[in-house]
């Protein structure tokens, strides 16, 4: 099997992300700060009241796919692929993003038959929080460290809490968590 660099693989499924965020957003959402929290659309009440665990996932990943375009924004790509310098540079905009996605995250409503999945992406935020704290950490010790970090991910994919979104029911845009 090809391995597949971690950058390429984001870059690629924040690009799908975005544009399909991009298709159906309105001038509206577009506008917002990068560190302004998202809220999700008020359409999803009606599914909410037709099936409680997919209007949490729709509620949930409507959140993923105002992250993503933000989160290509504050970081200049979306890739790891860049200097150390340039990754602490942009941290404390790419972690606003992210405290405020947690933020509003946790104001989602979980129904009990959504349980299941509210676990699933409570594990991820933690195992991807993990991941930053490690990168960044890395990045602010200089090149060699950061590019150690980045060569000692190369099976991120292949982690559980990462392959557990999907079946779960989240959409790939929640991997820019």
């Amino acid at each position: 099997m090809m391995a597949v660099p971690h950058s390429v693989r984001f870059f690629v499924a924040a690009g799908t992300a975005a544009l399909l965020v991009g298709c159906s957003s309105d001038a509206e959402s577009s506008s917002a700060g990068e560190g302004e929290p998202t809220s999700p659309p008020a359409s999803t009440a009606a599914a909410v009241d037709d099936d409680p665990a997919q209007g949490y996932l729709d509620q949930v990943n409507a959140l993923c796919d105002a992250l993503v375009p933000k989160v290509v924004e504050a970081t200049h790509g979306g890739s790891t692929d860049v200097p150390a310098t340039e990754w602490v540079a942009t941290w404390p905009a790419h972690k606003a993003l992210l405290d405020g996605f947690d933020a509003d995250l946790a104001k989602v409503p979980v129904p009990p038959e959504a349980a299941a999945s509210a676990k699933v992406m409570s594990d991820y935020v933690v195992w991807a929080t993990g991941v930053d704290d490690a990168r960044i950490a890395a990045a602010r010790q200089g090149e060699a460290a950061w590019r150690r970090e980045l060569a000692a991910e190369s099976d991120i994919t292949s982690a559980p809490e990462l392959l557990a979104l999907a079946p779960a029911g989240f959409d790939d845009s929640c991997q820019a968590r």
